[in-house]
Formats: structure tokens, C-alpha cells, sequence
């Protein structure tokens, strides 16, 4: 089976039946269902039974032209799709991007180092030895998948720049995941309690804001907060394209001369409350804010699911 996702779904795009043995079929039929700039996962069940299972292959496909939305779409889905069998239905899992790591000697690598088959011949070590380093070079490049360098809008800055001026206090921004660029999505002066109102139900957003107060009697105007919101619901592709372009965003904003101080990430938009920011820009011991992950658990909480708010260092 090959299974893509689709609008937030697994879909099955195509599906094949036994021809010969599956170590004559694996090859015909794995290596023709895989794209050159589309991810996918392939379900490939062997001949042999396991207990109550026939052992299956898990493969998932994410090609260097693939988009970088795709593949982390299918990075951060692949749990969901695996928690939909039975534990034991895969005995084996593959992934990679060129077919040299998915092909059948790639399988047979796999089996041999769980002592399923016999050791490979000289030809096949070699030929595994130059895919590991190939490997090496491409897991360093899917480390930086997580911090992408994501263009910004000519409107965005001129509303960032209106921020840094003091002209307004919010400004909020959002990803069109076609052209993979950040977009200004709304621009004013808000409220604390205004600002729940201002997130979509079901899209994550950045958010610029600047959080006027009185404290100990005295009216104070906090440094630029950054404010990631990110809902349980949405779709895959927006859930996972986010977090990958928000660190480089920051470090843009603080060029533009956007000085964050603090960066907290909200989940339920019942935490998005004075009572909650006031706390994490003034917690009881300050020294809480140098640690580099903190969750907190609002006293009051009036939304229906258990969201989280976390303050992180910028």
C-alpha cells in the first residue's frame, strides 16, 4: 500500500497484490510506487507470519525534492499512522530519500542485522558502507530542517517596523504553505483581553505584542513579547511547518529591531489571560525564566481541554 496525506488525512493512493515471492516482488513494486518530489509511506507485507501478524515493512519516503513542508508533514504524522495497527504488525521500518536506502538490499541490510538472513556478499558491504556515509551527510541536513531560514513579506516588515516604532503594540503573522513565506495577517493596538479574539480557531500563528500594565502602582510598558499560538486542532502540514521556521523568524525580528525578551507559547486560548502573562513575566523567582523549558498550570482555567503554555528563552 502507499499512503499519502492529504488535506489532514491518510489517503490510500495505490495498492498492489502479490505477483511472485516478495523478494522477487519488492523491488518492482516498491521502488514504482515512490515519487522524486513527493513523500509517502509504503506498507509492504512479507510472506512470513509472526505470531498473529504477517511481518510487514514500514517504509517512509521523503525525497530531497520534496518541499520542506512535506517532509515534515510526514516526520511528525508517521506515529499517528503507525498507532492506527496493532503492535507487532511492522517487524521492520525503513526511510530515506534516494531508493538505494528503500530498495531491497537496503531491506536485506536490515534483516541481517537482526540475524533474520545471511551477511551480506562483499559487493553489498561495500555498496552499504557508501549508503551509510551518503546517510551521515543527509541526517545533518534534515538537522537544520527545524530552523529554516523563511522569507518574510515586504508588508510584514513595514508592519514589524510600525511595531518597533511604537505605533502599534500586536502584530500578527501567519505562513502561506504554497509559496513558504510569513505573511502579516493583522496588524493594531489590542488589550490583554483582546487578544484571544484575534486567533483562528484551528491555525497556529506568530504573534508580536507589547504588554502595557500597571505594576506596584505604576504604569510600565514590558519589552516586545513573541507569541506562538498553536491549537490542538489544525491541519498536519501547518502543525509541523511552524515550529520549523520559528527560530529563524525570531532571530529576523530581533534585526528588524524587534528587542523579544521573552518568547511563551500558548496551546488554549482560555490561558491567553492578564492573570496568566502577568505571572510569566513575573514569576516568583525570576531565576525560573533562565532554565530552558518551563510549563506552568494556570490556577484558573476555563477551557474544556487540558491546554499548556510554556516560556522558553529567546
Amino acid at each position: 500500500m502507499k499512503i499519502v496525506i492529504k488535506d489532514g488525512y491518510f489517503c490510500l493512493a495505490f495498492c498492489l497484490g502479490a505477483d511472485k515471492s516478495w523478494e522477487e516482488d519488492y523491488d518492482d513494486m516498491v521502488l514504482e510506487l515512490l515519487d522524486d518530489d513527493e513523500s509517502c509511506y509504503i506498507i509492504y507485507r512479507l510472506d512470513e507470519a509472526r505470531g498473529r501478524h504477517f511481518e510487514h515493512v514500514f517504509i517512509t519516503w521523503q525525497p530531497e525534492d520534496a518541499s520542506v513542508a512535506d517532509r515534515a508533514t510526514y516526520t511528525t504524522s508517521k506515529s499517528n499512522l503507525i498507532e492506527l495497527y496493532e503492535d507487532g504488525t511492522f517487524t521492520y521500518h525503513l526511510a530515506g530519500a534516494n531508493e538505494c536506502d528503500v530498495d531491497f538490499n537496503a531491506l536485506k541490510y536490515v534483516m541481517m542485522s537482526e540475524g533474520e538472513i545471511e551477511p551480506l556478499s562483499k559487493y553489498e558491504e561495500l555498496k552499504r558502507e557508501a549508503l551509510a556515509e551518503e546517510e551521515v551527510a543527509r541526517s545533518r541536513q534534515m538537522k537544520k530542517i527545524p530552523d529554516i531560514d523563511m522569507q518574510v513579506d515586504d508588508d510584514a516588515i513595514k508592519e514589524i517596523n510600525k511595531f518597533v516604532k511604537g505605533f502599534i503594540n500586536f502584530v500578527q503573522f501567519g505562513i502561506d504553505n504554497k509559496k513558504e513565506i510569513i505573511r502579516c495577517s493583522d496588524s493594531r493596538n489590542v488589550t490583554v483581553n483582546e487578544l484571544p479574539d484575534k486567533m483562528p480557531e484551528a491555525t497556529p500563528r506568530f504573534n508580536l505584542f507589547r504588554y502595557s500594565h500597571v505594576k506596584e502602582g505604576k504604569y510600565t510598558e514590558f519589552v516586545p513579547v513573541f507569541i506562538y499560538y498553536i491549537p490542538e486542532e489544525g491541519s498536519a502540514k501547518s502543525k509541523s511547518l511552524y515550529p520549523c521556521a520559528i527560530d529563524g523568524f525570531i532571530k529576523k525580528l530581533q534585526g528588524y529591531g524587534a528587542d523579544i525578551k521573552l518568547r511563551l507559547e500558548f496551546s488554549d486560548l482560555h490561558d491567553m489571560t492578564e492573570g496568566v502573562l502577568y505571572e510569566l513575566i513575573y514569576p516568583p523567582d525570576r531565576s525560573e525564566l533562565e532554565k530552558s523549558f518551563r510549563e506552568i498550570a494556570p490556577t484558573k482555567r476555563a477551557g474544556k481541554r487540558g491546554g499548556w503554555v510554556k516560556v522558553l528563552p529567546v
